[in-house]
């Protein structure tokens, strides 16, 4: 679902070094922020261009992030309770928060192919970032498979019962790693049967970068360095 949208979304045209440095900017001083507000105001534009820019569902994107802020917050509630320290907690929840919502905005307005285009740019061995590709393409398959293994143990009433459910889920599991060993084995033949180096050459889409957004990005950097300082004299 992340990749669908990826490819559909209103940024989808925007230069991915762009779309890279805005969110790993915004991530980078909200990390470095002591703040709330500063949090809160990251969590907020990242949400805003989300939706109300790129276009994503509000249902879908309140899902993923639901999901992903339950899981912070259970460790919160551990950091909360340890040190007796509620503010700490509110801190380390808003920090996660923010930083989550720039990674959302990243894989939801980025392909993944994209990213890794850019990676290619950098000096990092191309092995690793090959590896990155694959490892990422094959997260989709695991979730295929899993899908339609799951499936059709439910419609023979696998998950009936507890008893059922536990035997069910473990064939699934064992199925699911054999036939994924298998499509790494199918892939590295195919590979090799092409060629492979080391390195998977595609086309690449050509990009235009943009006076306006460098400066939106600019603009909202500013203000959220602007709030830090602000927010932390006032403390």
């Amino acid at each position: 679902m992340p990749d669908r949208f990826a490819y559909s979304n209103a940024l989808r045209d925007v230069h991915p070094v762009e779309k890279i440095v805005f969110a790993f900017s915004c991530m980078v001083i909200s990390l470095i922020s002591g703040s709330i507000p500063v949090h809160s105001l990251v969590l907020i534009i990242m949400s805003a261009v989300v939706l109300l820019i790129a276009g994503i569902p509000l249902r879908y994107y309140v899902g993923i992030m639901s999901k992903a802020l339950a899981f912070v917050l259970f460790g919160c509630a551990a950091v909360a309770y340890g040190a007796v320290d509620l503010n700490g907690a509110m801190l380390v929840f808003f920090r996660a928060a923010a930083a989550i919502s720039c990674f959302y905005f990243l894989i939801l307005t980025t392909p993944a192919a994209d990213i890794l285009y850019i990676l290619k740019k950098i000096p990092i061995p191309s092995i690793i970032i090959e590896l990155m590709g694959l490892t990422y393409r094959f997260i989709f398959v695991f979730m295929e498979i899993m899908q339609k293994t799951r499936t059709a143990q439910t419609s023979r009433l696998g998950y009936d019962g507890l008893k059922n459910s536990y035997r069910s889920m473990g064939v699934l599991i064992a199925g699911l790693f054999a036939r994924m060993f298998r499509q790494v084995d199918s892939l590295n033949t195919a590979l090799e049967s092409r060629g492979f180096t080391g390195e998977l050459n595609v086309m690449q889409r050509e990009f235009k970068s943009s006076a306006v957004n460098i400066a939106a990005i600019v603009v909202v950097d500013a203000l959220l360095i602007y709030a830090g300082v602000i927010f932390t004299g006032l403390r």
